[in-house]
C-alpha cells in the first residue's frame, strides 16, 4: 500500500464513518437483526473458536504473550542470523497486532459508545456516543482489530494469497454486526486502524538507498518477496 492509497482510504473512511454514526448504523443494525439473526449461532461459534486459539497465543510466558515471543524470535533469527530482509515482516506483524489492539481498547474508553444490544433492548436517543455504562464500549471493534491485524499485513505482503488470508477477518467483522455486538462504523474504524498501522510499520521493511529499477525488472518466475510498501 502506498501513502496515496492510505490517504484515499482515510478520506473515504472519515466521512463515511461519520455518516454511519449519524444516520445508517442504527437502521442497519435493526435490519441485520430482523433479517439475518438466524446466522448468529454460526458467527458465535466461529468467533468463540477463533478467540480460543487467540487466547492460547496470548498466554504469557516470562511476562510476554507467546505470539509476540514467536514473532520476535522469527524476526531476530531471520533478519540477523539468516540475513533475510524479508524477516522484517514478522516485526511488522507483531507491532501492527499489538498497536491495533491497544489503540482500539483506548478508543473504547474515550468514545464510550453504546452497543447495539442497548438499542435492541431499551433503545436510546442520539448516536450513543460518550454515554455512561454498561455496554458503552462499542467503538471501535476490538475483535475486528485483533483478527485484521493478524492477517492484513500478510495479505499486503503476499497479494496473490490476499483473498484466502482475509476470509477469517472478514467473517469476524461481519459476525460482530450479525451478533449485535457492533455497528458498521465500529468495524470500519477498526479496519482503518489496522491499515494505518500496517502502512506505518511497513516503512520498516522499505530498503534504504536501494534503486527501484531492479525491482521493476523482476521476472514473473522469480520468487515472490513479501513487500509491504509498493
Amino acid at each position: 500500500m502506498t501513502l496515496r492509497q492510505l490517504l484515499l482510504f482515510t478520506a473515504v473512511t472519515v466521512p463515511a464513518c461519520g455518516l454511519c454514526i449519524l444516520f445508517l448504523d442504527q437502521p442497519l443494525a435493526l435490519f441485520i437483526r430482523a433479517n439475518f439473526g438466524w446466522l448468529a449461532p454460526f458467527f458465535g461459534e466461529l468467533t468463540s473458536a477463533a478467540d480460543a486459539v487467540h487466547d492460547v497465543l496470548m498466554t504469557h510466558f516470562v511476562g510476554i504473550p507467546i505470539v509476540f515471543l514467536l514473532l520476535g524470535a522469527a524476526f531476530v533469527v531471520g533478519r540477523y542470523v539468516l540475513r533475510r530482509p524479508q524477516a522484517t515482516l514478522f516485526l511488522i506483524l507483531l507491532l501492527t497486532h499489538e498497536f491495533s489492539m491497544v489503540t482500539a481498547k483506548v478508543l473504547k474508553g474515550v468514545v464510550h459508545r453504546l452497543r447495539p444490544e442497548v438499542l435492541f433492548d431499551a433503545g436510546y436517543a442520539g448516536t450513543g456516543l460518550w454515554q455512561s455504562g454498561p455496554h458503552n464500549d462499542s467503538f471501535p471493534s476490538t475483535h475486528t482489530a485483533i483478527y485484521f491485524s493478524l492477517f492484513w499485513p500478510l495479505a499486503v505482503a503476499f497479494p496473490r494469497w490476499q483473498k484466502p488470508l482475509l476470509v477469517l477477518p472478514m467473517l469476524i467483522g461481519l459476525g460482530r454486526m450479525v451478533l449485535g455486538a457492533h455497528y458498521l462504523s465500529d468495524v470500519w474504524a477498526s479496519i482503518w486502524l489496522v491499515v494505518a498501522f500496517t502502512f506505518l510499520f511497513g516503512l520498516l521493511g522499505v530498503p534504504r538507498n536501494v534503486p527501484e529499477a531492479p525491482v521493476l525488472q523482476q521476472g514473473p518466475a522469480e520468487e515472490e518477496m513479501p513487500v509491504l510498501q509498493k
